[in-house]
């Protein structure tokens, strides 16, 4: 329990320093809501380009202006002013992609939990009591199995679910089918719309985390002035203290689950299946689970991409620092030759003028190794024989191996149609490997450098084997687990 809330400075910290109440108290607040709800959550929009969101706003606010009649305009300021204020109030994220033109923006978690506590301020359907006392009932079950040691208990739970499965079983041989009531049908189906919202939105908070591990990384380094070893040192140890946290541990295994190709498809074919009865089909335009799979795919690729951005940003920032530290170790060397030169002629009359902290290094001239000439090429200066002149083979010149890259995306490509996405080993199963491993690193260099209308997945918590032919043997490559998206 979060005992810490009973203290009245710990809730009034809170309010005054959390965005989410931030943007609640600001004075346009119905607006901001009401244009995030409607720019991400009805449009099931994870970021916008800079242009694409002025413009959205820019109508947004030109219809809010229009219907407040003859009492003037309440919203007087120009949509570009608008999305930078929300910027740095902290309600939206404001990033360049790699090789972009114009930024991108996105909800910050701060956001996303505020559009959560107002949709559940005003629950205008019905409330699925049942299904939820359901749900607790069940999780409570499974932890309780989960987490006892008795052998005899866990036995006895075992064996009721089995008398439960056979006498179902019997019911459907004798053609009793037992079936939701249309009710329930719509109780359930609003539970798992509002978990799957939930858990999108957790995604924005993993990335957060990982973004303020990387600013505690810069900032430590730029005041504590440590060696490049100790600064990642702290940085591998935080983001390994990151990963080994529940919410670490429970992303890694979410990921692990998600990129199993068997389980993507079955939650494709429920979504498809549940959407055929017709008590749940005029849901279908307004429900997320149709492009649940895709929109997880997409955040999950999104946090790894963020991992991935921030460990090169801090590359780039270790190696900048290493930049200044060797120019101002020129500067010094050079300071110190000017003063040389200036003592040159009147030399510090003590002896011992200048101290050096350690010891000296000191290469006594017997510790070098000897001078060893190099070998002689001894070339034979007769005339060769005729008759007797070595033939040379040039056939290898004109059979150098070449992999084109355009056939390799053309496979790819013939392997997405009418599949959301496909599998490296799919690929290689389909059309065998024909040129060795030189093939395959090709086909990886393409997951890493794929056009930008399409995607490709690196998912390096899933190793696959592939497994191709040459002269006669057969090999296997093992290999982190590749997804080209359509």
């Amino acid at each position: 329990m979060e005992d810490r809330f009973s203290n009245i400075d710990e809730v009034s910290r809170l309010l005054e320093d959390h965005s989410a109440v931030r943007l609640l108290r600001k004075q346009h607040a119905p607006m901001i809501v009401a244009f995030l709800w409607r720019a991400f959550r009805e449009e099931r929009r994870q970021a916008y380009g800079s242009q694409e969101l002025n413009t959205l706003l820019s109508d947004f606010l030109f219809a809010a202006n229009e219907g407040a009649g003859e009492g003037g305009k309440p919203y007087p300021r120009t949509s570009r002013l608008y999305l930078e204020d929300w910027t740095k109030d902290g309600f939206l994220r404001q990033y360049y992609e790699a090789g972009a033109a114009e930024a991108t923006f996105e909800l910050t978690p701060a956001a996303e939990q505020a559009l959560v506590w107002i949709a559940e301020l005003d629950k205008r359907e019905f409330v699925g009591a049942e299904s939820r006392l359901l749900q607790l009932f069940n999780m409570l079950q499974e932890l309780t199995y989960g987490s006892s040691t008795d052998a005899k208990a866990r036995l006895e739970q075992l064996l009721a679910q089995r008398l439960e499965l056979d006498r179902e079983i019997m019911e459907l041989e004798e053609g009793q089918i037992s079936r939701l009531d249309p009710t329930r049908m719509r109780e359930q189906l609003k539970l798992i719309e509002e978990t799957a919202a939930k858990l999108l939105a957790d995604f924005r908070q993993i990335e957060e985390n990982f973004r303020q591990l990387n600013t505690k990384a810069r900032e430590e380094q730029i005041n504590r002035q440590h060696s490049r070893g100790q600064v990642l040192d702290e940085i591998f140890s935080a983001q390994d203290a990151i990963m080994e946290t529940d919410q670490g541990k429970t992303f890694t295994a979410f990921w692990a689950f998600l990129m199993d190709q068997d389980r993507q498809d079955r939650l494709d074919q429920m979504a498809a299946q549940l959407f055929e009865q017709p008590e749940l089909e005029a849901y279908r335009n307004h429900s997320v689970l149709p492009r649940l799979k895709i929109l997880l795919v997409e955040a999950g690729e999104r946090v790894d991409r963020t991992t991935t951005r921030l460990i090169e940003q801090l590359r780039r920032f270790l190696a900048s620092r290493t930049f200044l530290e060797n120019r101002r170790a020129g500067q010094v060397i050079e300071e110190i030759e000017q003063l040389a030169l200036q003592v040159k002629n009147e030399p510090p009359p003590q002896r011992f003028f200048s101290d050096i902290a350690g010891k000296p290094a000191v290469n006594l001239v017997m510790e070098r190794r000897l001078f060893q000439p190099a070998d002689e090429l001894q070339l034979a200066s007769d005339q060769p024989v005729a008759g007797n002149a070595v033939k040379v083979l040039t056939e290898g010149l004109y059979n150098q191996m070449y992999i084109d890259p355009e056939e390799l995306k053309n496979r790819i490509q013939k392997m997405l149609r009418g599949k959301q996405q496909v599998s490296l080993k799919e690929v290689v199963a389909h059309a065998p490997v024909e040129k060795g491993l030189s093939e395959i690193v090709a086909y990886f260099g393409l997951a890493t450098q794929w056009e930008p209308h399409q995607k490709a997945v690196i998912n390096t918590g899933q190793q696959e084997k592939l497994f191709y032919e040459s002269e006669g043997q057969t090999y296997a490559v093992e290999l982190p687990q590749i997804l080209f998206l359509k």
